[in-house]
């Protein structure tokens, strides 16, 4: 997918551990039956609470793994998003990188790139659990370059007491916030995309990185950014930077409908209860949301000795075999499996069936202009310019025809 998440025991531990390391002992010296894991919270989601969510998550993990080998120690170490990259690098050097890590795809392919991770033994052996489209995200040079894990399908979240029916189209959506709902969006390119798809504005921002239509009229892309500006200034809808502060707002009960994933869902629940609901993004009266689901995958530490490589190797295979991944679906139904033998219970449960359309209908529609996607997004550079674009657009503090003209632009440099 375009660019563009959690989780394991406790970050105290983790920390002091980790401290304990890179003052003086190597990964020769590692105690042998101790399993590192390394994963990354975004720096503004960055808090206590994220942090000891994603550890009572990836504990869920470490008991599958754990069945198999009981006698090894798993710590867990949460870095900043930001920094992540920086700092594994300078670990690795002194060979006190983690033995797995555990990330989106976009994050392990950068790792892989600059030999950060190693490919996977027998690669054919593990891709047989993987389709087609999963494997596309993961294979380089017929290599895995990292088992994905677990998908984060984008979908809406609202508070089922004060929205009974949710917005099926985005029309829908600004009909609900005209009859008094709070709606919350974010700025973050990631998080508002999915409104580019239902302005049928995909096609047009995929073909910026086509050098025969620079110059070609880009309408649906108006028409996309003039959605945005209107919906700025409705009433009942708001802008935020965080994806976090629209998950307070709305379990703070000052929001009733907001964009989330299927992790911050989870999160999100445990506040709300059952006056939580999930369900698909609002489409386009023609087009799809452009869902954008975030990948998880495990990528193996270049630094591993022999015997951790294998406890590595086992941890992956605990979590990402059909059995490990209908359990774990079942008992938190935070996300959708990776491993294609899993069937989604679709029937006897709404969330994974929201979670299931989000993905299968909505994300695997925009198939064909993924690449070109990817590509216009594929720096970080684009990614931050585009967040600040919609930020200033939907602030007023630029026009239409500036962020238009920028997006064009910024498409222009890619392609040089």
């Amino acid at each position: 997918m375009p660019t563009r998440a959690g989780l394991i025991n406790t970050i105290a531990t983790a920390t002091t551990l980790l401290t304990m390391l890179l003052s003086g002992c190597s990964s020769a010296n590692k105690p042998a039956q101790t399993l590192y894991i390394a994963y990354s919270i975004g720096e503004n989601e960055f808090t206590r609470s994220s942090k000891e969510q994603a550890e009572k998550q990836i504990s869920l993990f470490n008991q599958r793994f754990l069945k198999t080998n009981p006698n090894t120690r798993v710590v867990t170490v949460a870095y900043k998003a930001n920094t992540m990259h920086r700092q594994i690098k300078e670990d690795s050097k002194l060979n006190l990188g983690p033995d797995l890590i555990l990330g989106p795809e976009y994050m392990l392919e950068a790792y892989y790139r600059d030999s950060l991770i190693s490919a996977f033994p027998n690669s054919s052996q593990w891709t047989q659990q993987y389709g087609d489209i999963i494997k596309n995200f993961s294979i380089v040079d017929n290599k895995l370059i990292f088992a994905p894990f677990i998908i984060f399908p984008q979908v809406s979240c609202y508070n089922n007491k004060t929205i009974k029916q949710p917005p099926k189209t985005i029309q829908e959506l600004e009909k609900l916030g005209a009859s008094g709902a709070r709606i919350g969006l974010s700025t973050r390119t990631d998080q508002i995309f999915w409104t580019a798809g239902s302005t049928d504005a995909i096609p047009e921002i995929s073909s910026l990185m086509n050098k025969k239509n620079q110059n070609k009229p880009q309408p649906k892309i108006r028409e996309w950014i003039t959605w945005l500006r209107q919906a700025a200034l409705y009433q009942n809808i708001s802008f935020f930077s965080a994806q976090s502060e629209l998950a307070n707002e709305l379990a703070a009960n000052n929001l009733d409908w907001i964009t989330c994933d299927s992790y911050q869902a989870l999160s999100i629940k445990e506040t709300m209860g059952d006056q939580l609901s999930v369900a698909i993004l609002p489409d386009g009266i023609q087009t799809k949301a452009f869902a954008w689901p975030f990948i998880f995958g495990f990528g193996l530490g270049t630094d591993s000795s022999p015997t951790q490589r294998e406890l590595a190797l086992s941890y992956v295979k605990a979590n990402t075999n059909a059995v490990g991944q209908r359990q774990a679906m079942l008992q938190s139904e935070g996300f959708l499996p990776t491993n294609q033998a899993v069937d989604i219970p679709n029937q006897s449960s709404q969330t994974l069936n929201a979670y299931n359309n989000s993905w299968n209908t909505q994300s695997l529609s925009y198939l064909k202009q993924w690449p070109m996607i990817t590509q216009y997004l594929e720096t970080s550079q684009n990614h931050v310019a585009i967040d600040k674009i919609l930020t200033e657009l939907t602030s007023g503090t630029i026009s239409v025809d500036e962020a238009v003209q920028t997006l064009i632009n910024l498409g222009q440099k890619g392609k040089e």
